[in-house]
């Protein structure tokens, strides 16, 4: 069940329980104020004993006992963190997030818990503040009559392992709220990674004078989400932050690798500060210290001046405002006004095409085929063409993803399974790489994430591919006519493709057909001289090798400029016929897309019985 409740949790941006209700209904307790903690529920004080009566009178008829009052709050949003003994920035970042939240949800109750029993045990035995560990907190809102419970972590990461114990701790409460959900960690979707970039760079800037490394000190991990941290630092970089670093106390990048980092750069300053929700003990002790394996000391041995700032992401305000929103995915999802998503998708990626009929028949054509193979599968569309992507939204209003757009609409859609299908003609080939690479990029963020193979992979592809063309243009084969298809070209070595593909039609006994490309070998030159050798050809029929009969088919191929290849051939004599037709509207291609599709969820399942 734990392993069930895991897997939901990385499915969905929020992770959400519908329970039954059980446990006594008692009035909540009061609201969370920072820096007031909530206090444990004081015992019911025992009904008073009537006064003794004189044995003449008869005693007072017994009044029924009261109803339990209903709770005024029966919804709550427990805020979790790790917790810690330093007072004034508990209650700046901490009590900063709980406070946000609780100011976004007037009608919710907002509690506290800690996940660090050493600090709440030291703030118990030094201040005599009592703060509830998750169990306790967890058995308090059942004991309060809380129905509906949104847990919201101030955990940094997605996937750490303070995440997932508190993801199996709140499975042991499934049967005990109606309604239980689960927020998401502070890093938890891409748009997270560049808000907080954004936050910590305009907080700092100041600094950011190319004479200063702006550093910032995370915890570190053992488990496989310590690379947030490189992520983040990735981020930072491309957003052109190549003054500011990001290291670990306990992980990499270690401080060794910081310092590796900076010190070709000739800094003459550094500036430390957290990465870390509060300015707790690592910031106070590790990172601005004066020991000497501090981070400020080993710094200033190595000759920088070195500044501290023990300021937490939690007192920053547009962090807070990401735990609000965070939170307010889990009540979204708690309250049932959360768009409904399939937890997996098949995303069918596409170059793309302006020409409307054509993307309906071609994309569309392939689209339909597997959402009908696929039912229980959200399909969806990219293109990777973000000219055309601009074109149809500023001439038609009509909006379609690039390939970044669509992964992070489906992490955020809480995407757990996603199948990306290409429509790509060839394997290998440039956009097929891209493509593969942003995948790469984003599949931290998924459960699972493949990729199907494009259209001519095997040989098996191209033999299908062959026989589908060759019986849609089987009427023209008459011995006087040459069947010419034209394909793009590229200059990768995947433009081999197009040779193959000859060699296949040629060695099938299909000598009337050729394969050309616009912008690589075999080009028309090449197509002209071969059908030349024929004297029995007459006319000559153009058709795309392409999935969509876009640009290329109706300007390049059937176009009337004196350099389309349909001008070019009929100045050579040759009659001559175009059929605007993509690939991606002849069925059997269609088949071969849903094939590939299903090759990669094949895999899935393959791969989770050898991981068993």
């Amino acid at each position: 069940m734990k392993k069930k409740f895991i897997s939901l949790l990385a499915a969905a941006g929020i992770t959400m329980m519908a329970l039954s209700a059980c446990g006594q209904q008692a009035a909540p307790a009061a609201p969370a104020e920072e820096p007031k903690v909530e206090e444990p529920a004081a015992a019911e004080a025992p009904a008073e004993e009537p006064a003794a009566q004189e044995p003449a009178e008869a005693a007072p008829e017994e009044q029924p006992a009261e109803e339990p009052a209903e709770p005024a709050v029966d919804k709550a949003i427990l805020v979790v963190s790790f917790g810690t003994s330093y007072d004034s920035s508990r209650d700046l970042t901490i009590g900063g997030v709980e406070n946000a939240i609780a100011e976004a949800f007037p009608d919710w109750d907002v509690r506290r818990a800690f996940t660090a029993q050493i600090i709440i045990d030291k703030l118990k035995e030094e201040e005599n503040l009592e703060i509830d560990n998750v169990t306790e907190a967890l058995d308090r809102a059942v004991a309060d009559g809380i129905k509906t419970l949104v847990v919201q972590p101030t955990h940094l990461m997605n996937g750490g392992l303070e995440y997932q114990d508190l993801a199996a701790e709140l499975e042991n409460y499934r049967d005990s709220f109606e309604t239980l959900a689960l927020g998401r960690p502070l890093l938890s979707f891409p748009d997270d990674y560049e808000a907080v970039a954004k936050a910590i760079t305009a907080k700092t800037a100041s600094y950011d004078d190319g004479k200063t490394a702006i550093v910032f000190m995370g915890h570190g991990t053992e488990a496989p989400s310590n690379a947030t941290y490189a992520r983040f630092q990735d981020v930072l970089t491309a957003d052109g932050f190549e003054n500011y670093y990001v290291g670990t106390v306990e992980a990499t990048p270690s401080l060794d690798d910081v310092l590796k980092a900076i010190k070709p750069k000739k800094y003459e300053k550094v500036v430390l500060e957290p990465l870390m929700v509060v300015a707790g003990d690592h910031a106070n002790n590790d990172m601005a210290g004066d020991e000497e394996d501090s981070w400020k000391s080993v710094m200033t041995k190595e000759g920088y001046e070195v500044e501290c700032i023990l300021e937490g992401l939690g007192q920053i305000p547009e962090v807070q405002q990401l735990y609000v929103q965070h939170a307010k995915m889990a009540v979204d999802v708690a309250e049932g006004t959360a768009p409904e998503v399939k937890n997996q998708a098949i995303l069918v990626v596409s170059f793309g095409t302006s020409y409307d009929s054509s993307r309906d028949l071609t994309i569309g054509g392939v689209e339909n085929a597997i959402a009908e193979a696929f039912p229980e599968y959200d399909v969806r569309r990219a293109f990777t063409a973000q000219i055309i992507i601009d074109k149809l939204k500023e001439e038609e209003n009509l909006e379609i993803d690039n390939v970044e757009e669509a992964l992070q609409r489906a992490v955020n859609d809480g995407v757990a399974t996603l199948i990306v299908q290409p429509t790509h003609l060839m394997n290998g080939g440039l956009e097929h790489q891209d493509l593969l690479k942003t995948m790469d990029e984003y599949s931290r963020y998924f459960n699972t994430l493949v990729c199907g193979d494009p259209l001519l992979t095997d040989d098996a592809d191209y033999d299908a591919v062959a026989e589908a063309i060759t019986t849609k243009t089987a009427s023209y084969d008459d011995g006087e006519t040459a069947i010419v298809f034209m394909g793009h070209g590229t200059e990768a070595k995947s433009n081999s493709t197009y040779a193959k593909m000859q060699d296949v039609l040629t060695k099938a006994g299909f000598e009337n057909y050729f394969v050309g490309t616009v912008e690589a070998k075999p080009s028309l030159d090449d197509v002209l001289k071969a059908i030349k050798k024929n004297k029995n050809y007459k006319k000559v029929v153009l058709e795309p090798l392409m999935v969509v009969a876009g640009d290329h088919a109706n300007n390049d191929m059937a176009g009337d400029e004196e350099d389309s290849w349909k001008s070019v051939i009929t100045n050579a004599g040759y009659e001559v016929e175009c059929i605007l037709e993509g690939l991606g509207q002849v069925p059997e291609v269609q088949e071969l897309y849903v094939a590939h599709t299903m090759a990669a969820i094949d895999a899935i399942g393959a791969e989770e019985e050898a991981a068993e």
